[in-house]
């Protein structure tokens, strides 16, 4: 499959991976992909990145199955991943999917935000699995409304005035978390 994007989105996309310097010789990247258009333009971008950028460096991608229960019969939920799979191979870029159990974690959390915790055990499992794989970076797809909703959140819920940065170090586990991408979402 022949990949391109129009110039003014490579130009946009190459000036905040040499401004921020996110990728680097050597790296090996692990892409979070939900399936939804942010994760899955990510993939494809940075497919891109790695035919055109002048850097030796490879990408996977991992999808988490959170095993949510259908709610009419109880079972879970079909967590289909053949279209994504598909996809990620016409790129050429590895894919897995991981099960954790998030359902059962937001159960045993009663009271707290459903969000939150399904937020903070897939970065766990996304983290275990760079580790693990012998990965350095993990990036995120994100567009302009995440990045608004984090501010607001971090204001109301910390007092703190701050959203995504650009490029992360997690020096628990040594793994740096780039492309928060700020992909424009044109939703309604």
């Amino acid at each position: 499959m022949k990949i391109n994007i129009p110039q003014l989105y490579f130009s946009k996309l190459m000036r905040a991976v040499v401004e921020f310097e996110m990728i680097e010789d050597d790296d090996h990247i692990l892409i979070g992909v939900s399936g939804g258009k942010d994760s899955i333009f990510l993939a494809y971008a940075m497919a891109i990145l790695r035919q055109r950028l002048h850097k030796d460096f490879k990408i996977s991608a991992l999808t988490i199955n959170p095993l949510f229960k259908d709610e009419t019969t109880g079972q879970l939920a079909d967590f289909n991943t053949d279209r994504i799979r598909s996809f990620m191979e016409s790129l050429d870029i590895p894919y897995d999917v991981v099960d954790v159990d998030i359902a059962g974690a937001i159960d045993e959390q009663a009271g707290k935000s459903p969000c939150y915790t399904c937020a903070y055990f897939r970065r766990g499992a996304m983290n275990h699995y760079a580790v693990e794989h012998g990965m350095n970076k993990i990036a995120y797809a994100h567009h302009n409304d995440d990045a608004v909703e984090t501010f607001f959140m971090s204001l109301l819920y910390s007092g703190q005035l701050n959203t995504f940065t650009p490029k992360t170090y997690l020096d628990r586990t040594g793994l740096t978390v780039i492309a928060r991408w700020s992909i424009s979402a044109n939703r309604k």
